[in-house]
């Protein structure tokens, strides 16, 4: 007759392979979040290429509404598909430097989840507080222009601001207030109980994506 193993020699094998996978989990972790960013910064420069072939041929750059919805054709020929976070599956974000004349040049950003990444301070902006448009956007491209936010400090730490109080009424993508059904399908930031959205559109972190 063999003995088989007891009650808590099981236990003991069971807390070491959990102690185990915990010790290796944020390294996992840190390796997805890299690959899932190497594929933001790939798509981030085929948006640009698919950009500067547009300004070819248009003189210009294209509408600010141009990425939203992501997954659509609206940039074909220059780009089949246009690409959406791999994650969260949002539209990445589309500046003018100029909102009165889109083709002097934009800004493009995406959200790295890696915050440790020394593409972000390479480029400007600051891990925790990003490049100026809202803390997620951290990394990006520009064109025509510096990448951060006029005035944008990458060493000052945010300090969060009151939230206004809900409703109906959020920023669009061309900055316009507007009242929306469903804020929160259209990607908005943040809504507004007044119909002048507190006079908040002309910062566009605060736009729907849709």
């Amino acid at each position: 007759m063999k003995k088989g193993f007891t009650l808590n020699e099981l236990l003991i094998v069971v807390v070491i392979i959990i102690l185990l996978l915990l010790a290796t989990f944020p390294n996992l972790k840190r390796q997805i979040d890299k690959a899932y960013d190497a594929r933001r910064k790939s798509d981030l420069t085929m948006i640009r290429r698919a950009f500067e072939e547009y300004y070819n041929d248009y003189n210009c750059y294209p509408a600010l509404t141009i990425l939203s919805p992501c997954g659509g054709s609206q940039l074909q020929p220059y780009i089949k598909e246009v690409p959406c976070d791999p994650v969260k599956k949002w539209p990445y974000k589309y500046i003018a430097q100029d909102e009165t004349n889109l083709c002097k040049g934009y800004r493009l950003f995406a959200a790295l989840a890696n915050t440790s990444d020394p593409d972000i301070p390479a480029v400007g902006c600051s891990p925790i507080s990003g490049c100026g448009y809202g803390v997620e956007w951290n990394w990006g491209f520009a064109a025509g222009g510096t990448l951060t936010a006029p005035g944008f400090d990458p060493g000052a730490v945010p300090t969060p601001t009151p939230l206004p109080a809900p409703g109906q009424y959020a920023c669009d993508p061309n900055g316009i207030c507007n009242s929306y059904g469903n804020p929160n399908a259209s990607g908005c930031p943040v809504t507004y109980n007044q119909s002048d959205c507190n006079n908040a559109c002309g910062n566009p972190a605060n736009r729907c994506l849709q």
